[in-house]
């Protein structure tokens, strides 16, 4: 080839990329050479080799191709000089680039070349491990399939021959086998359902077989002829072709699983059969073991034939007497050889499954059968309790020697759901059982129908407690019975308004100038010395009560509230000997105890307050009573307490009868108002069946309305009888008054209404109104306690009643001297317009009326 001309600024740019170009351009496409190093990327057959080989060549070329580079750039200029003017130089290059064409032709041709031909060899290759990989799936498949066939062959034969132990290592094995089986996921989908099938087929008969084996190995069954039950064991079980020790069975159910289904099922005849029958019957009954020979154990729960010998309190020696027969004999508990109580890991186990299972019903069945009746009652009971509370502690110590509760760990409080935390509470639950038995007597003196009533004498109040308003009293104590409350009860049903002939009231005897404290022996009726600090608060509400000699007033209580208050002091003295919270429990028993009080009585008695204004009146009585009471009692038992100085001032904040107070005096007020009311109400229909005074100088209507003023005169004097011994003088006096006022008030607008009042029915009306005057007789007449201080219109009925039969003169001359005050001008006018007529006379009167009362305008002028 000639030489052809090389600029010498050109042929290196031009040279050298000619000689770095790796990958030259070659017959075959782009698409063939991509296909080949895909397979090559893909092949798996001995691909890094293949990859080695062909990348020495490639790295071959390369440096020969960068050696000429080199001493080319070395001499470039003569190299320039010498390729330009030398043709053999240039023919020798030429050679080299077509040998090295040559040979990249014969690495990378899509036929011929090296590249292709490996690439190929390779596919061919990975269709061989493929095959080969098909093939080894196909034979672990086998094998993992003949693997589970061997196990359900396997897990047959140890059935049939009793090794229950192996058959249920089978099944667990055979379980592990399914969780990693060597199949694909297509392939698994279709046969793993069958697989999972015939295994739980195959745990099915086994957990049949092992119920078999441990029903007939654990029999529960009552006593022939006798009380009592028994819990019969058998260590091996003959099967039709082995024998089944009961140790093996428990290992053949922790294996498989089913364990705890057992377990629960002996917890429940345990509780049925042994525990709970033992806890009811703990006074004579007894457990004890009887063992047969090396294979059958009996335990026996039943009557003890020396009953005099049981300790009552030691009821949890048999309770252990029977965990024990449960972890030697069914757990496994038990030396082989030596044949005695051991402590082994496998039993311990059971024992601690078997123990969460029966725990909870442990606890709940001895607290209820046993713990809360001796939970003492009295504060000197606690002493021998700790007795109690110290075999609880032995028991639960032997309990987690074998396992059936979890060790404490140190510092660890007892856990809630304990025996030992439940002893460690004795005070709460001597609080909850005080105040379980406070409401549970109260309750019973609440129902009880019976009224009798005492006598209470006090000394007069120095402040003035207007009934309308609190009516609060102070109270001492004198008993004393009133049958006639009790006769009226009786007679509910019939008319309590009854007419009687009975106006033999006596109007004193209540005010005594003599003084006696309470009844010392009702206020505690324990004997035992230590509760002889219990008449603590007593004695302290004693001497606050006795002091100087004054003038006393008589009312009675029911007979329900001194028994009732006798608890609450007894209650809250034995708070005093307790600590700080164990103290203001039993204080809120008692705050529990007065709400019983407010929701029974007003409900329970209904009907019995409704219909009887004497217990209407007791019963107000009893709430004021009890009120007062809780003053002094709240002072005494806050000083009485005794807790720490630290905690002195915020326990002494919570402690308040303030509230229970004021609701006792607010429904004693609300029974007082509504009996008054009541009695309002019986007074205005007699009044109205009257029809009013019109007409009065008919015969009938006369008639008629002297039986209205007959009927409300026994009406009161039956009222004042009955309320006479309940109703402290002031009380009964001032709703006297009222009933009295209201009928006076209505008797006077009767009057007021006549338009015209003839002289024969100026007469009647006279004698009508004045059969009112011997309601007076209900009253001291010149005493303290007179008709005019407690009915303010007694004054204007009397001047009412003469108006009726004076002159117009005399009228006057009363009206001049001021004693007419009591009537408005208005009033005064109608009565003159209704007794006299029209003259001159009239209208003079009217005329003066009508300019004032001038005893009371000079008054005002006065003033």
């Amino acid at each position: 080839m000639p030489p052809l001309p090389v600029s010498a600024v050109a042929l290196p740019g031009t040279f050298i990329s000619a000689i770095l170009e790796r990958n030259r351009e070659n017959d075959f496409t782009d698409s063939a050479k991509d296909k080949q190093n895909t397979l090559l990327a893909t092949s798996s057959a001995d691909k890094e080799t293949a990859f080695s080989c062909i990348q020495q060549i490639d790295l071959k070329i390369q440096s020969v191709k960068t050696e000429i580079l080199q001493i080319i750039l070395d001499r470039q200029d003569a190299f320039i000089k010498l390729y330009n003017n030398s043709i053999s130089l240039r023919d020798k290059i030429d050679t080299l680039f077509m040998e090295l064409d040559i040979v990249s032709r014969g690495v990378n041709h899509s036929e011929t070349g090296m590249k292709p031909k490996l690439v190929s060899a390779l596919q061919e290759n990975r269709m061989v491990m493929q095959e080969v990989k098909d093939t080894k799936s196909v034979v672990d498949a086998l094998e993992y399939l003949n693997e589970i066939q061997n196990c359900v062959k396997r897990f047959q034969e140890y059935l049939a021959q009793g090794r229950i132990e192996e058959a249920s290592g089978t099944i667990t094995y055979m379980d592990s086998l399914l969780e990693s089986p060597p199949i694909t996921t297509e392939r698994k989908i279709q046969i793993f359902d069958k697989l999972k099938s015939q295994l739980s087929i195959m745990k099915e008969s086994l957990d049949q077989t092992l119920d078999n084996l441990l029903t007939q190995s654990i029999s529960f069954k009552k006593v022939d002829d006798e009380e009592g039950f028994s819990l019969t064991v058998l260590s091996s079980i003959e099967g039709a072709n082995a024998t089944a020790l009961l140790t093996s069975v428990f290992i053949s159910l922790n294996e498989i699983d089913s364990i705890n289904m057992q377990l629960s099922r002996l917890k429940k005849n345990v509780m049925k059969y042994l525990i709970v029958p033992l806890l009811k019957h703990r006074e004579s009954w007894d457990a004890s073991i009887e063992v047969d020979d090396n294979i059958k154990a009996r335990l026996v729960i039943g009557p003890n034939s020396n009953v005099k010998n049981i300790n009552k309190d030691r009821v949890f020696t048999p309770l252990i007497t029977i965990f024990k027969f449960i972890y030697t004999f069914i757990f496994g508990g038990l030396d082989p050889s030596s044949k005695e109580f051991i402590i082994l890991p496998l039993a311990t186990q059971y024992a601690s499954t078997f123990g969460k299972f029966i725990s909870h019903d442990l606890r709940d069945v001895v607290i209820s059968e046993y713990l809360s009746h001796v939970i003492p009652t009295e504060t000197f009971e606690f002493k021998r309790f700790d007795e109690i509370a110290h075999d609880v502690r032995d028991f639960q110590a032997e309990m987690r020697k074998m396992g059936f509760m979890r060790q404490s760990r140190d510092a660890e409080e007892e856990e809630e759901r304990t025996l030992g935390a439940y002893v460690a509470k004795v005070d709460v639950h001597f609080t909850i059982k005080k105040r379980d038995k406070l409401l549970e007597l109260g309750r019973n003196i609440m129902l009880d129908g019976n009224f009798e009533s005492e006598i209470i004498e006090e000394q007069e109040p120095e402040l003035d407690y207007n009934e309308q308003d609190s009516l609060n009293d102070e109270q001492g104590v004198k008993s004393n019975n009133i049958s006639e409350i009790n006769k009226q009860k009786e007679v509910a049903e019939k008319d309590i308004f009854a007419i009687q002939n009975d106006n033999d009231i006596p109007n004193d005897g209540w005010e005594v100038d003599w003084n006696e404290g309470w009844d010392e022996g009702s206020w505690d009726e324990s004997d035992d010395p230590q509760n002889k600090s219990e008449s603590l608060i007593n004695k302290n509400i004693k001497s606050e009560q006795i002091t100087t000699k004054k003038k006393l007033v008589r009312y009675s209580i029911s007979n329900k509230v001194k028994p009732l208050i006798n608890l609450v002091i007894k209650t809250l003295n034995e708070a005093c000997n307790l600590n700080s919270k164990s103290g203001v429990r039993l204080y809120q028993a008692t705050l529990d105890f007065f709400d019983l009080y407010r929701a029974i009585m007003p409900v329970f008695h209904y009907n019995t307050f409704s219909n009887v204004p004497a217990l209407a009146m007791l019963f107000r009585n009893d709430c004021i009573w009890l009120a007062n009471q809780l003053l002094v009692v709240q002072s005494q038992f806050i000083n009485s307490l005794s807790f720490d100085s630290e905690q002195a001032d915020d326990i002494k904040g919570k402690i308040s009868y303030n509230e229970t107070i004021e609701e006792l005096r607010e429904l004693g007020k609300e029974w007082y108002d509504n009996q008054i009311d009541k009695q309002k109400g019986v007074l205005k229909e007699i009044l109205d069946e009257m029809n009013g005074v019109q007409q009065i100088a008919d015969d009938d209507r006369f008639e008629a309305c002297q039986s209205a003023m007959n009927q409300i005169l026994y009406t009161m004097n039956h009222l004042s009888k009955i309320w006479k011994d309940v109703l402290c003088p002031t009380e009964y006096y001032t709703v006297l008054g009222e009933l009295i006022d209201s009928v006076l008030a209505c008797m006077t607008d009767y009057v007021e209404d006549l338009y015209d009042i003839s002289e024969v029915e100026s007469e009647q009306l006279n004698l009508i109104c004045k059969m009112l005057f011997q309601l007076e007789n209900l009253f001291n007449e010149k005493g303290v306690n007179s008709i005019e201080k407690y009915t303010k219109n007694w004054t204007k009925f009397l001047q009412l009643t003469d108006i009726l039969e004076l002159s117009q003169a005399k009228i006057m001359s009363r009206f001049r001297n001021g004693e007419l005050v009591c009537f408005t001008t208005g009033e005064l006018e109608g009565l003159i317009c209704a007794l006299f007529a029209d003259t001159q006379i009239r209208e003079n009167t009217l005329s003066e009326i009508r300019e004032g009362h001038p005893h009371y305008a000079e008054k005002l002028n006065i003033l």
